[in-house]
């Protein structure tokens, strides 16, 4: 018989840690127990609560405790305290075993089980408890006691039949063609489906006539594919082996695979072509995908609060800039937004699986043996083969008699206009004009919804199979317009005397009506198609798109973007656009896609455009746009005929198309123009084409100079990747207590009268009273015991979190819910009101009303998202416990790459797993399973990439091991400031700031804008304790240190301290490096820390610039120099300074705005680091002139406008010009003009101060803080008589008004008396916290 207390001594430890659930229960006298655990749900496993069902059949009175949840427990009682603690449980009945198996038992009742067992399969469908009873999915890979072995296997069956149809689908397919027959003009071809067999390709060239004799070359003239944007990277010579291959792996693929491979060929670094395509498809784990992340702002959100990159306090997110955060994130990351999603090249190797030449055996599908006989049969005559069809010939020069340039010019032109009155004789535009003639001319309001939804010429779908031969393609939707739909309606009217035109009355003068139909307009909603979206017979057209190569095609295009005004690029452009000149930006774009020749006119074009047409530009008068257009072709095409281009076919009907009649008023009025401007664009692209020349020609001598380098190779960077399953389970399982109070729960106000009206004006229903009340706090309900079910999977201190988020979550949803209501009540039901004068205007605003309340809904749902995840990912460096974690993670992560390793061997040398004694039973037959997979692609059982990803976590782990046990050894450091201390409070791991007043608003923003947040219970401002505190400290100027050092300073100097210290060595200060200059080497500087450079750092060269700064020595530090070994490039040098720092490097990882000076052959090179690549700048040489910034000349005061506030500066709109900004509006009382620069925007004075001199002097003393009021630049007496002893000449009035200067002078230097260095000191102080508290907010240009 055993007692209680022996029986309490044996589960003493499962009772004071809590780490189990200890049952106790009687036989007779005897005690007995038995522990058990929970699964992560909360619920007990299946084994389990069958044992307890038997204890409590055992004993009705048995309990079940746990010492961290229970009471009268814990973990510093004795022995004699815990069994006293379970006597008064079982004595009490507190934790019954019967409530605890009804808390935790997720099953229905049998009667409901029975009862949707049986519906199941009587509708054909497996069934599974799981799904019943909490609403998740069963895993189909995991067979947990759920549902029966039968309906497993069904299961399995209905999935394999799913994948099996899927697999059936056509992924791939193309319309197969015998080129010899389709030259011939009898074509033959047919749809073939990849993947597809040898036997069934046989079948379908001996059907469209390719016997490998008299017909042996094929095409495919169309694609289809079901996979969105794969068809435009195959072209009509694509191999159908390779289609096939290509086939073969896309049917492979699972449907996150298909996403990420879509995304992946948007993403376009592997997509040149089709063998790239077949590699991309076979690579997809080098990129990573984030479905849920569309935009920059999610992308921010993503890395915030999802991954945790940045701590920030609540009220700090308020304004956090997750957008602009997103943005400098995907650029480094070099990502891409897709509509998959968010997808980046994660630097795994990328292997080259297809070399583009032999296609594997086992996916060949063309008769080899016939193409091979038909190779030989024609091996003598291969010369005569043609080239390949997808390269144009060469464009044919034109011949020109003339001699001189001018007469050139005028052959030329007087060519032009030989080519356009000829056209307008032809058939071909008379061909034009009939065709033209039987589109619509349509009203302004269709016309613009035309354009909105990318149309052109439209027809409806019938009329383009009756008028024009044309059919609308498959799958193509219609453009939606308005045609008139009158109708009559009878009505009675005033029947109206023909003679008199006045009512006609009866003989008791009343008037007479009669019957008279009326017509009311109405128009309904009509479908059109526009010519894009139709196939058939081509229309005649004026131009044609010109077609062919260029000699030295990327030479001329280069010395064309240094001829063009605007910058210049490519892009998609729809609607048969070839080119667009946009003014304002200041940009050329070039629709992608077209051959050499229509790309270099196009360019011309465009150049003259903006050459001639720039609406910056000063012009009495703009031509209209006929004539712009005109004189923009006409030089075009007088250009590429002095380069030998023929442009004819396109610019003839171009010109031709915009010109106003036969008489080329608009090419004869603007002939002298357009020589003159082909004129001077030939000599600027000419002397452009010199110097590409010339550096070519350089370039050259110094190859063959110089002896052949082996290229570096560049460190690939290793991206971390999931590292191998391992299974750990927490010290502390803290399961749910039975018998704990529910925690009160967070409501706020739900407006039941809005609620009412809502209810009324949507119903025929009584609203019942407090019934939206009841909905709010059920759904509270709901989000506080999600929290509680959190709060005991995760360590306390993220219980304060999850009690923000759960605050945060019932005050959004009352307000989103109180809003709804209000929406609800704007508008009654059609069913309500009537359809007579219904509201139809305002209730289609009351929709978009509730789908806007719909989406900020459904982000509040997201924070229940938030309080899943709270303290579910990585070791938190708040957690005092982090290291010892982070030393237990590192040890599974080496033991995982040792087994691998070792695994691995052991299939090297065996060729089997079979007896492999690193890998238990279970685990080895899922790893057999795995390399039979068809994805399973390397021969070994553990792929290269795991052991590389998880070798990169193993270091990184310690990394972090090393900076947190490095961190906790030397600590922190705190000081005193003017008005409170800041304290390192290690234990609580933040840097707290102790004000003995309350702080000004002014340093509360600085705070908050800079990370810190108020904490009521530490009464201090605090953040996360870690250098990055020190360095938002930095920007807090109230808090500055008595010794006027930086945060950052002390905290450096303490790091020295704390390492002297402990090497017993005395300080010394490191001085600056200096490069060596004996030797080709390399430096690199950085921007100096401080206030003053705050705004230089991290800023692209175009931003910096148009701000009015520049790259200037000044502001730079030299943080590294190193020698220059042979063959090392400037991107060498930034992949090694981000990646793989050397020891003695001590500045940050290489950064937009650092600088990199080169030192090659004697000359000195600077290279400004910019978003994409480098900047030369050799202006970081140069003495540099003291730029005006709107910054520096601020008046201190604000104006406001409708589109937001802007801090008003002294310079003039000529000096805001110089500085890169343009007019943006004007205040409304006409005052000020707001200048902008496209990110940032400051007020000036519309009208300028009568003396401008005293402007510009009052500007520059302004800098200095050396306002005097006084225009200095008067001479003085003494300076005029030292002129005339020096024999120079002077007038009396240069005397008088030196003389009256003088006496101005002496008065304002006896009135004004100099402020003491203190004043100044405190004066400039309180301006600057004042105006960085603002600038945060209202530099933003609001557009």
């Amino acid at each position: 018989m055993a007692s209680l207390r022996d029986t309490v001594k044996d589960y003493q430890e499962e009772l004071r840690d809590g780490i189990a659930w200890v049952a106790f229960w009687k036989t007779g006298r005897s005690w007995n127990a038995e522990y058990f655990h929970l699964e992560m749900g909360d619920y007990l496993y299946p084994e389990d609560r069958s044992r307890m069902e038997e204890i409590k059949q055992a004993d009705p009175a048995a309990v079940v405790v746990n010492g961290y949840y229970s009471g009268y427990l814990g973990g510093d009682m004795s022995l004699d305290e815990l069994t006293a603690g379970v006597r008064r449980h079982y004595e009490n009945g507190y934790s019954n075993i019967g409530e605890f198996i009804e808390a935790h038992d997720d099953r229905l009742p049998p009667e409901l089980i029975e009862k949707a067992r049986a519906a199941a399969h009587a509708a054909g469908l497996p069934f599974s408890e799981k799904a019943y009873r909490d609403g998740e999915e069963p895993d189909p890979y995991l067979f947990d006691g759920s549902m029966s072995m039968e309906d497993y296997e069904l299961m399995h069956r209905m999935i394999e039949n799913e994948r099996s149809e899927r697999m059936a689908e056509t992924i791939l397919s193309g319309y197969l063609s015998n080129l010899g027959k389709y030259t011939e003009g009898s074509p033959a071809g047919e749809w073939v489906s990849f993947p597809t067999t040898a036997e069934h390709l046989k079948e379908v060239f001996d059907r469209i006539g390719i016997d490998f004799k008299n017909y042996g070359e094929w095409h495919f003239t169309e694609f289809q594919s079901s996979v969105p944007g794969l068809t435009t990277h195959l072209n009509e010579f694509s191999h159908p082996d390779e289609l096939n291959y290509l086939g073969e792996l896309l049917k492979m693929q699972f449907d996150d695979d298909r996403e990420k491979f879509v995304a992946a060929m948007e993403y376009g670094d592997h997509t040149d072509n089709l063998q790239d395509i077949i590699n991309l498809a076979q690579n997809l784990d080098c990129y990573w995908l984030y479905p849920s992340v569309q935009s920059e702002e999610d992308y921010g959100h993503y890395l915030i609060e999802e991954l945790d990159e940045l701590e920030l306090p609540e009220e700090a997110k308020k304004y956090f800039m997750y957008e602009e955060y997103g943005r400098d994130a995907a650029i480094n990351d070099g990502g891409r937004f897709t509509e998959q999603g968010y997808i980046y090249n994660n630097r795994n190797t990328f292997t080259q699986w297809y070399d583009g030449r032999d296609v594997p055996e086992e996916y060949r599908v063309t008769p080899q043996q016939q193409v091979q006989e038909k190779e030989q049969a024609d091996l003598d005559a291969s010369a005569a083969i043609p080239p390949a069809a997808t390269e144009q010939p060469p464009v044919l020069p034109i011949i020109l008699s003339s001699e001189k340039p001018a007469d050139k010019m005028k052959e030329i032109t007087d060519r032009l206009e030989q080519g356009i009155l000829g056209l307008y004789e032809s058939d071909r535009y008379a061909d034009y004009l009939r065709t033209m003639s039987k589109f619509h001319d349509y009203s302004l309001n269709n016309t613009i919804l035309i354009a909105m939804q990318g149309g052109n010429l439209v027809k409806g779908y019938k009329q383009w199979e009756k008028e024009f031969d044309r059919h609308v393609k498959p799958g193509e939707k219609a453009i939606k317009i308005l045609a008139p739909s009158p109708f009559t309606v009878k009505k009675q009217v005033e029947k109206i005397d023909p003679d008199t035109q006045k009512p006609v009355t009866d003989k008791d003068g009343k008037p007479v009506t009669e019957e008279k139909e009326i017509k009311i307009p109405a128009f309904r909603v009509v479908s059109v198609f526009d010519i894009s979206q139709t196939e058939g017979k081509e229309l005649p057209a004026l131009t044609y798109e010109l077609t062919g190569n260029v000699e030295r095609y990327k030479d001329f295009f280069a010395a064309l973007e240094k001829t063009s005004p605007f910058a210049m690029g490519f892009e998609a452009l729809s609607g048969g656009v070839k080119g667009r000149c946009n003014y304002e930006e200041k940009r050329i774009i070039i629709n992608e896609g077209m051959d050499e020749l229509q790309n270099i006119k196009t360019a011309i074009h465009e150049i003259a455009h903006a050459t001639l047409h720039d609406t910056a530009l000063a012009m009495p008068e703009r031509p209209d746009r006929r004539t712009r257009e005109v004189q923009a072709e006409s030089v075009a095409y007088a250009v590429c005929q002095h380069y030998g281009l023929d442009t004819s076919d396109y610019s003839f009907g171009y010109i031709a198309g915009w010109s106003s009649g036969k008489e080329l008023a608009e090419l004869k009025g603007s002939l002298e123009t357009i020589r003159s401007t082909a004129a001077s664009l030939i000599d600027t692209i000419d002397g452009h084409f010199a110097e590409i020349q010339k550096a070519q020609d350089k370039e050259q001598t110094t190859e063959q100079a110089q002896p052949a380098q082996e290229a570096a190779k560049q460190p690939e960077a290793e991206a971390a990747a999931p590292e191998l399953p391992e299974e750990t389970a927490p010290a502390q399982e803290k399961e749910a207590q039975p018998e704990k109070a529910a925690p009160a729960a967070p409501y706020y106000t739900i407006n039941e009268a809005a609620a009412k009206r809502a209810k009324d004006m949507n119903s025929f229903s009584d609203y019942k009273q407090g019934s939206a009340t009841a909905e709010y706090r059920h759904y509270v309900d709901e989000a506080v015991q999600l929290a509680e079910r959190q709060k005991q999977r995760v360590d306390p201190m993220y219980h304060e979190k999850i009690d923000s988020l759960l605050d945060t979550y019932a005050r959004k949803l009352a307000a989103n819910m109180n809003k709804g209501y209000e929406i609800d009540a704007r508008v009654p039901s059609i069913l309500i009101a009537g359809g007579s004068n219904f509201p139809t205007r305002k209730k289609e605003k009351q929709n978009a009303a509730r789908d806007s309340n719909y989406r900020e809904w459904q982000d509040i749902q997201g924070l229940l998202d938030k309080i899943r995840s709270t303290g579910m990912g990585g070791i938190s460096a708040d957690d005092p416990q982090a290291v010892q974690k982070l030393e237990k993670k590192l040890e599974s992560l080496e033991k995982s790459q040792e087994t691998m390793k070792a695994v691995n061997a052991y299939y090297r040398k065996h060729k089997t797993l079979d007896g492999c004694p690193h890998l238990p039973p279970e685990e080895l037959e899922k790893l057999k399973a795995d390399m039979a997979s068809s994805w399973h692609l390397e021969d070994k059982p553990f792929a290269t990439w795991a052991l590389s990803n998880n070798s990169a976590e193993i270091r990184r782990v310690k990394d972090r091991i090393k900076s947190l046990s490095q961190q906790k050894e030397i600590g922190f450091v705190g000081w005193e400031f003017d008005g409170g201390k800041v304290e390192a409070n290690t234990e609580a791991n933040r840097l707290q700031i102790f004000f003995e007043d309350k702080p000004d608003e002014a340093t509360r923003e600085a705070l908050k804008s800079n990370g810190f947040r108020w904490s009521p219970k530490a009464g201090a401002w605090q953040l996360q304790l870690t250098s990055n505190a020190y360095y938002a400290a930095d920007y807090v100027k109230a808090i500055a240190p008595l010794t006027g050092e930086k945060p950052t300073e002390l905290q450096r100097a303490h790091i020295r301290q704390q390492k002297v210290a402990a090497q017993g060595q005395p300080i010394q200060e490191q001085p600056e490096q200096e490069a060596p200059q004996d030797k080709d080497t390399f430096s690199i500087y950085q921007i100096k820390g401080g206030d003053e450079t705050r705004d230089l750092r991290f800023e692209p060269y175009d931003r910096l610039t148009a701000t009015g700064h520049r790259v200037d020595e000044k502001n730079y530090t030299l943080v590294y120099s190193a020698e220059l070994t042979p063959g090392i490039s400037l991107e060498d040098i930034y992949t090694r300074f981000n990646i793989d720092h050397p020891k003695d490097f001590k500045g940050h990882s290489l950064s937009v705005s650092d600088v990199v000076v080169l030192h090659q052959n004697g000359q000195d090179t600077a290279h400004y680091v910019d978003s994409f690549g480098y900047k030369e700048v050799p202006e970081f040489f140069k003495e540099q002139e003291k730029a005006l910034i709107p910054d520096n000349l601020e008046t201190g005061e604000t104006i406001r406008t409708p589109r937001g506030t802007f801090y008003v500066t002294t310079m003039s709109r000529e000096q805001m010009e110089a500085a890169g900004y343009g007019l943006h509006h004007q205040s409304d009382d006409g005052k000020y003009l707001i200048m902008g620069n496209g990110t940032r925007a400051f007020a000036i004075f519309a009208e300028q101060p009568e003396n401008y001199l005293k402007a510009a002097e009052q500007t520059t003393e302004q800098n200095y803080n050396m306002i005097d009021g006084q225009i200095n630049n008067t001479p003085t007496v003494a300076e005029l008589e030292a002129k005339v002893k020096a024999g120079e000449t002077i007038s009396l009035v240069d005397l008088a008004e030196a003389v009256k200067a003088d006496k101005e002078r002496g008065k304002a230097a006896k009135t004004e008396k100099k402020p003491s260095i203190r004043a100044q000191l405190r004066a400039d102080k309180e301006k600057t916290a004042q105006k960085k508290a603002a600038k945060s907010k209202n530099h933003e240009l609001e557009v």
